[in-house]
């Protein structure tokens, strides 16, 4: 039997002057490796779609190519999608639903994720309405040396990056319970855009 994992992105390494890579960062990284650890070829992998942080290759592109040449017989899937815009961890969920609506209904999924995101997306990416059979948080271990994308700077300090994730919960929180109000007065597929 084929297992349906997802994975949810954890960002990109940059150089010293700060421009993205081609490369997971330290935490994505350790999230891919223990992803082939439990997957197989038998097994699809579903990368969330996520942001290029300007290096025109996102990163769900970036682990594609990561994961394929330790493993060229996976079989992986994503969305070709590439936004302008920051695309969050609800985001995560939305475009990936979008690229596997028909399959959704027919569909459980293990969730991978980087242990401290793994809360907040285990919940955004179930009510966005995935069936998430099993989460597999994993611990990363923190480099110091290695520098990841401004803007998820506070992935090098295990507390700030609590704190972080508690402070998106709430908001995540928030904007559910707010689309849930306005369901009432909308169809369901105009909430979630």
């Amino acid at each position: 039997m084929n297992i349906n994992y997802i994975i949810v992105p954890d960002g990109v390494s940059v150089n010293q002057k700060g421009e993205p890579l081609s490369k997971p960062s330290f935490v994505f990284r350790q999230v891919l490796d223990f992803a082939l650890t439990i997957a197989d070829e038998r097994d699809v992998i579903f990368l969330a779609p996520a942001n290029d942080f300007g290096s025109g290759r996102s990163e769900h592109e970036i682990a594609s190519d990561y994961l394929l040449r330790i493993n060229p017989k996976l079989c992986i899937r994503y969305p070709g999608i590439n936004l302008n815009e920051y695309i969050d961890t609800r985001g995560n969920a939305i475009y990936l639903k979008q690229f596997i609506a028909d399959e959704l209904k027919n569909k459980a999924f293990q969730l991978i994720c980087s242990n401290i995101h793994s809360f907040r997306a285990e919940y955004c990416f179930r009510k966005i309405g995935f069936n998430i059979a099993k989460v597999h948080r994993v611990k990363y271990k923190i480099n110091k040396e290695e520098n990841i994308v401004k803007r998820l700077w506070y992935y090098k300090y295990r507390p700030l990056h609590i704190i972080y994730e508690l402070l998106a919960s709430g908001r995540d929180f928030m904007r559910f319970f707010f689309l849930s109000l306005r369901a009432k007065t909308q169809p369901p597929d105009e909430l979630w855009r």
